[in-house]
């Protein structure tokens, strides 16, 4: 069975804005449930866009301060995984990041 989220060293899209924003979008192709590794797998996902983010080679190429990080999931993930991107979310408000859930 493949992973819910993968390439977790690796950004799954970019898109620069009009505005000259960056949206990053993480996709989670399965259902996110609670167990160990997806958790590993998501926190390791959130930490390489936010390493990324703050590179000097992304602030270089892209500025500071407007970037913000989309999760598309093709289903809702368990309320642990949910509790755990609110945490990621309210921790990078302090660093002008946002973060988004969105399911469809």
């Amino acid at each position: 069975m493949e992973e819910p989220i993968q390439n977790i060293d690796q950004i799954d899209i970019i898109g620069q804005r009009k505005d000259g924003g960056v949206d990053l979008i993480i996709t989670v192709s399965s259902f996110l449930d609670n167990t160990e590794r997806n958790d590993y797998l998501l926190r390791t996902k959130i930490q390489s866009y936010i390493d990324a983010i703050f590179s000097d080679s992304w602030v270089e190429k892209y500025g500071q301060d407007n970037s913000q990080i989309f999760i598309k999931a093709t289903t809702m993930p368990h309320q642990e995984m949910i509790n755990l991107i609110g945490a990621f979310k309210n921790y990078l408000k302090q660093y002008n990041v946002n973060l988004w859930l969105e399911v469809a």
